[in-house]
Formats: C-alpha cells, sequence, structure tokens
C-alpha cells in the first residue's frame, strides 16, 4: 500500500498548478497500484471515491496525520508528499517517507512569503528534509538545486505533466475578450506581474486584452491588479477562481500565453497552453528553457511593455503546426510520472548514514 498525503492539496475549491498536481500524480498512481489511498479534506476534485479517506479538519488533518495512520492499522510502503511537506509528526515514526519539492523558492526568495508560508515550506521542509527516505523534484533543474541545497546526491527527478484534462468539455467564461493574451497563476512575487501590469498600461492600439487568472496570493502587486482591473476593465480582466471547463475554454482560446515569472518549478499553465497549441511568450529562465515547446518565444528581465508587445505579435504571426503540438503533448503524461514515483518507492532508499558518508 501507497499512501498519499493530499490534505492541504484539497482545502479549497481554487487549486494551484502545485495542489492539482498531488491530485493527478494519486489518480495515476492508483491506476497503476490499486492499493494506493489518500488522505484528504475534500473529495470532490477526484473521479472517484475509491481510496480516499477524508478528515475532519484541514491543518489538524494534516499534523496529525502519522497517528491517524497508526490508528487505522494501514501498514504502508510508504507515505507520499506530493504537494506539501510531511507533519513534524512524522520524526518519531518509522514510516518510510517520500516527499515531492516543486522548487526552491522558499529558500532563494524566503522574504517574499508570508509567514505562514515560510513556516511550513522553509522551516518545515529543512526540519524533515533528512528525514525523508526519498526526496524527490519534479524536474531535473529543481533536483539540482535540491541536491545542492541539501547536499544530498541521491535527489532525482520525478516529472510533471498538464494538471487539466486537454480534451475535456469547455464553457465560455462570462465577460471573456473577444481576443486575448492569457497570463495563469498566483498573485505573488515570483509571478513578476509588475511587467504584467506594465504591459496593460502601455498597449499599443489593437492590442488583445490581457486576461488573469489565479487566485490573490501575497505580495504588493494585489492591490495593483485590483486597481487595474477596476480602472481598466476594457483592457484588463482578472478571474480569481475559474472551473476546469472555464480555464480550458480560455487556453484553447488565447491569442497568445505570457509568463515572465523569476522563477518557476514547472510552470504547469504554460505546458497546458503549449499542448492547446498557443503562441507562447515566457522569461528566460532555465525552467522554461527546458519545458517550453519549440515555437516559443522568450524574453529577458530587461524587456520592457514595447518588446513584449512586438513579441507576442510575432508569436501570433507563427502559430504551431498540428504535427509540432501532437510531437510536443507526447512529451508528458502522468502515467509515466507515476511509474517513476513508483520506481523510487519500489526501490529501498539509501540510508540516513549512506547519505552522510555520500555527502
Amino acid at each position: 500500500m501507497l499512501i498519499f498525503d493530499l490534505v492541504l492539496a484539497t482545502r479549497r475549491a481554487e487549486m494551484t498548478g502545485v495542489e492539482r498536481y498531488g491530485i493527478n500524480l494519486f489518480e495515476a498512481a492508483q491506476r497503476l497500484r490499486p492499493d494506493c489511498v489518500a488522505f484528504v479534506r475534500d473529495t470532490r476534485p477526484f473521479a472517484s471515491e475509491r481510496g480516499l479517506i477524508r478528515v475532519s479538519s484541514v491543518h489538524g488533518g494534516w499534523a496529525r496525520l502519522p497517528l491517524e495512520i497508526r490508528r487505522r492499522g494501514l501498514d504502508a510502503e510508504a507515505v507520499v508528499f506530493p504537494t506539501a511537506p510531511a507533519s513534524p509528526l512524522f520524526l518519531a515514526s518509522r514510516q518510510r517517507l517520500c516527499r515531492i519539492a516543486h522548487d526552491v523558492f522558499p529558500w532563494s526568495r524566503e522574504r517574499a512569503m508570508p509567514w505562514k508560508g515560510r513556516l511550513l515550506y522553509r522551516y518545515g521542509e529543512d526540519l524533515l528534509a533528512r528525514r525523508y527516505d526519498w526526496l524527490l523534484g519534479t524536474t531535473e533543474p529543481v533536483a539540482q538545486e535540491l541536491r545542492a541545497l541539501f547536499r544530498r546526491p541521491d535527489i532525482a527527478a520525478c516529472g510533471n505533466a498538464p494538471g487539466l484534462n486537454l480534451d475535456g468539455v469547455e464553457a465560455a467564461p462570462p465577460g471573456a475578450p473577444e481576443q486575448f493574451v492569457l497570463a495563469v497563476g498566483t498573485v505573488e512575487p515570483r509571478k513578476d506581474y509588475a511587467r504584467l501590469i506594465d504591459l496593460v498600461e502601455k498597449a499599443p492600439d489593437g492590442a488583445p486584452s490581457v486576461v488573469l487568472v489565479g487566485r490573490a496570493g501575497w505580495g504588493d502587486e494585489i492591490a495593483a491588479i485590483e486597481s487595474l482591473a477596476a480602472r481598466r476593465p476594457e483592457r484588463f480582466l482578472w478571474l480569481r477562481a475559474l472551473p476546469d471547463d472555464r480555464l480550458l475554454w480560455l487556453h484553447r482560446r488565447a491569442a497568445c500565453f505570457i509568463s515572465l515569472s523569476k522563477a518557476e518549478g514547472f510552470n504547469m499553465p504554460l505546458v497546458e497552453s503549449a499542448m492547446c497549441g498557443r503562441p507562447l511568450l515566457c522569461s528566460d529562465i532555465a525552467i522554461h528553457r527546458g519545458v517550453a515547446p519549440p515555437w516559443a518565444r522568450f524574453a529577458g528581465r530587461e524587456a520592457r511593455a514595447e518588446r513584449l508587445w512586438s513579441e507576442i505579435a510575432t508569436a501570433m504571426a507563427a502559430p504551431p503546426s498540428l504535427d509540432a503540438v501532437n510531437d510536443y503533448r507526447r512529451r508528458y503524461g502522468w502515467e509515466r510520472v507515476a511509474e517513476r514515483l513508483l520506481e523510487f518507492v519500489e526501490t529501498p532508499p539509501i540510508g540516513a548514514a549512506e547519505r552522510s558518508v555520500a555527502c
């Protein structure tokens, strides 16, 4: 049996890419290993309730998970944490633990996070980093950064894939403009939405509107984006929470997808838009160079609104061919990620003493 901790991943209706990752990975792993179970707060995001164990509270259910596993007499090969760190109570448990980390943002830009985020994703992760039997990154660039950060040469990449069902049913969101540039992601400093705001403010005549999909996270950009949406509704639409069918509609129809992030672990929305055949413009960072499709265009940190609009126009003028999109779609799939995860947890981990010698 494998146990997945998805309590924090299912605490709210609107989901980030990290939360979608945990749910999709569990469902793919369960197709390969029917004995997989998951502890959750809400069962609605899942295709089926098979193997789901519901907890009554969010933070209490997450914190007391090792006690709940023992109370239920569950005998698992490993507990998998694909969304959030393990509860500190696992330090007193002999259970094998597998943590999948999505980026090193909590260490590289710690002060840009709210205190609750630092407590869980920085200090909690530091506390448990040596306790994890398997510590994995979602991509090789992330795994490389984690190896340097924790001095653990055994850290490897598990893989990632789109969160949306790209072949699913779609529905138009209310107020969607006829032609638009799409950005998707939580409003927080890493996304560099200050440049997106500047893009809207300095849009040339005839330029597409800009649609942003993402919940309010933290940082000064939230107030600025709220103000922009109120002042320029004809140029900018902010949709904080959107069902999958409406997000899929936007992905399929965007004139261009844009992401100007300073850092990413994978950038699931970018990959989803690429798999829908959209032109793309993204920041020139290592992870984007690794996951973006061949037709993507890149913008350096120095590029401002005029240059960005020029790149968007160039991208829109050369949409990818159907063959190029199909080739790209074959690169990613949840079954492949689940197979990779099972390869790790079905192989005895390197012990803590061996890791210390290796380091």
